[in-house]
């Protein structure tokens, strides 16, 4: 990866003299961005001795020495035979921005098989096909085949899966006082994708700050992995988020996860920051600019009331608590009060008063104030008249010197946001040290990302725990013979990683049912067996509390004349009888394995109602006891387990327990690709969790 962007010598195919020559703007960003290192121009049909003084060569034989990259920017069906060339000369690098790849046509997936097999026969590793490639302002590297003049020099690197919305994220950079460092536009990701680069972004000295925009995630697992290592504020904004469609699903966890409930889970196990709008990218950079905010109090202040409220109300669903800052400080502030017409209070009024020096020696005061660990300010500043009445010198007086000293001195952020015309804020942002936020909303939004992500840093990490006595080689053996969609013998898969289920017969008549019963004891319940009846409820498969023999034989004749209602050419293997379980809390346990991200665990409401109230949450696969404690705490269900209308709390550790041993089992057996546990009783006795039903898809 160094020498992709620091290469001390490159070459330029397909370099032509032609004004509308797109490798001759990758020559002129190069020229423009002051790049210093050795740069050849290659075009076998081109007649050009120079192209904009750059010596040309026919060859790649000719070439006076083996450049460290290679910027190949010709058309598509040419590119596998130019890497071979290349790996022959023995270069090692390439950048391909060329588009007409697996995007574009099948013959563009045969171009791109042939790519990558030839590059990886010669050892070569790319960036690209099909996108801007990189750019690093710290050596003037810009292989952008647009013109471009370099953005300011910063801390902030750039991932992008699109080469026009990354490039387009330099655009507010000189306005807002910020600067990049690196640029990685990854395109069809064919070789060096977004995890490539976001590992060594995390090690570049240069970078502080880390942006993202992706479209899909291939390497999940790989992401999280390299993400968590990184101890710098990764944002991304991931789009490609609404459904185009939908499918058949085997089971419920199937019918109520996505994509997106997995890549939320992901970012929230690794301190990713994710964003929903393209201007929040800013927004967390102006955050990280400030110092932490090492703790969760603000103090929101404001001249106009109306700001302090609506900011006061944008903190409370952010999660903020209002800072007490004693009574002594607001008894100081009537020494400024003009009118003494406001109550001062957190949020504070402050549009009585008028002198810009009292406002100053508030601010100090406030930061330097040990209940408060953030301020947020909100102002205006108004297109009004030139004149030295009061409102001009409360409303156009600089702070700055005052804010940024405070800022400095106290180690504390203070959140600035100052709205008014365009032109007059964006001179004020460039002569101010500290940021100034576009609006009330981005402003709360990125401090509370800045606050989350510090406190997470402090959180020690926890190790997930090995459940006890889990028997992984009858497992292993139940799986291999259980290939495909199995029902209730799921519940003895379950037993061997120690989950409580419920003992569960078949009987394949009425008859044998009368005798299962007897043996487990009534009251029972009655449950078809059908690989076409999954969803048993559906189906009108399930008979509860069946007391009597006389009943167990009208259930059985009951269940199977449902079924073939239900699916006239459905399979009938039997009926299921279980004991009838004591009262409880019905939750659900699932899990499915993700192409990208591997094995998750779902959890939560469960019942014939679990895909209606879809109160559950989700967690990679293995999880720690911490975290789903905290999540299902989370569940709108909750205060339920806890005991409600008389009946008693649940065995709630039990529930947590076996939701971690779901989690062990699906991670120690990828071939699990959907699992359902429903319903999962929580008895209200307090004395356990039992497993009612299960149903399994392995491959």
């Amino acid at each position: 990866m160094e020498k992709i962007f620091y290469p001390d010598s490159l070459v330029i195919i397909g370099l032509s003299s032609r004004a509308e020559n797109l490798p001759r703007m990758i020559l002129e960003n190069l020229l423009r961005w002051g790049y210093r290192g050795k740069v050849f121009g290659l075009n076998p049909r081109s007649e050009d001795a120079y192209v904009d003084g750059i010596k040309m060569y026919k060859n790649i034989d000719d070439l006076p020495q083996i450049p460290d990259l290679a910027v190949c920017l010709i058309p598509a069906r040419f590119i596998p035979e130019q890497v071979e060339c290349c790996g022959k000369f023995g270069i090692k690098r390439m950048a391909i921005p060329s588009g007409g790849f697996s995007e574009f046509s099948e013959e563009g997936k045969r171009l791109s098989e042939l790519t990558l097999s030839n590059a990886r026969k010669y050892g070569i590793r790319f960036v690209g096909p099909n996108g801007f490639t990189v750019a690093n302002r710290a050596n003037g590297l810009c292989l952008l085949f647009v013109p471009f003049y370099p953005p300011p020099l910063g801390e902030i690197s750039i991932i992008s899966q699109s080469g026009g919305l990354g490039a387009t994220i330099w655009n507010p950079f000189i306005d807002e006082q910020l600067g990049m460092a690196k640029f990685a536009s990854v395109g069809n990701k064919l070789d060096l994708d977004e995890v490539d680069f976001l590992e060594y972004f995390g090690k570049d000295p240069d970078t502080k700050i880390i942006f993202m925009y992706l479209e899909n995630i291939q390497r999940g697992k790989d992401l999280v992995h390299v993400a968590s290592a990184i101890d710098k504020p990764i944002i991304v904004l991931k789009s490609n988020t609404t459904p185009t469609g939908s499918k058949a699903a085997m089971s419920h966890t199937a019918a109520l996860s996505n994509d997106e409930d997995v890549i939320d889970t992901a970012f929230e196990k690794t301190g990713i920051i994710r964003i929903h709008n393209f201007r929040d990218f800013i927004a967390m950079a102006k955050a990280f600019k400030l110092p932490p905010m090492q703790g969760n109090r603000v103090m929101v202040m404001s001249p106009a009331g109306g700001f302090a409220v609506t900011t006061a109300d944008l903190c409370v669903r952010a999660g903020f608590e209002f800072a007490d800052p004693g009574e002594d400080f607001f008894q100081s502030l009537k020494n400024y009060s003009k009118a003494g017409v406001i109550r001062f209070s957190n949020p504070l009024d402050m549009g009585d008063i008028y002198d810009p020096a009292f406002t100053a020696l508030i601010f100090s005061s406030v930061l330097h104030n040990k209940n408060i660990d953030c301020a947020l300010y909100v102002s205006h500043w108004p297109h009004m008249p030139a004149g030295d009445d009061v409102f001009s010198r409360m409303l156009h007086a600089d702070l700055s010197k005052d804010t940024w000293g405070a800022i400095l001195s106290s180690g504390k952020p203070v959140g600035v946001c100052l709205l008014g015309i365009s032109q007059t804020i964006t001179k004020i942002k460039k002569n101010v040290n500290f940021p100034v936020f576009n609006s009330p909303e981005e402003m709360v939004r990125a401090i509370a990302s800045q606050r989350d992500f510090y406190a997470r840093k402090a959180t020690p990490s926890v190790l997930e725990e090995q459940p006890s006595h889990p028997n992984r080689a009858a497992a292993q053996k139940w799986i291999t013979t259980h290939q495909g969609v199995s029902g209730e013998e799921t519940l003895f898969l379950l037993s061997l990683y120690g989950i409580p289920v419920a003992e569960s017969l078949v009987a394949r008549d009425e008859n044998e049912a009368i005798r299962l019963s007897e043996r487990i004891g009534y009251p029972v319940v009655m449950k078809v067996v059908s690989p076409d009846a999954i969803h048993k409820s559906e189906a009108q498969g399930v008979m509860v509390n069946i007391k009597s023999h006389n009943e167990v034989k009208q259930a059985f004749l009951m269940i199977k004349k449902n079924l073939a209602a239900y699916k006239p050419d459905a399979e009938f293997h039997g009926v299921g009888i279980q004991k009838m379980a004591s009262d409880g809390y019905d939750m659900f346990i699932g899990g499915k394995y993700d192409a990208a991200f591997g094995p998750v665990v779902y959890f939560g409401l469960g019942g014939i109602y679990v895909e209606i109230f879809k109160d559950l949450s989700l967690a990679l696969c293995p999880s720690s006891p911490a975290e789903i404690e905290t999540k299902v705490k989370k569940l709108k269900s909750y205060p339920m387990l806890k005991g409600s209308r008389g009946k008693p709390a649940g065995d709630i550790q039990r529930y947590i327990d076996s939701i971690i041993r779901i989690s062990h089992l699906l991670a120690d057996f990828p071939q699990i690709k959907e699992l359902d546990i429903n319903p999962f009783r929580i008895l209200s006795n307090g004395t356990g969790v039992v497993s009612l039903d299960a149903r399994i898809r392995t491959e």
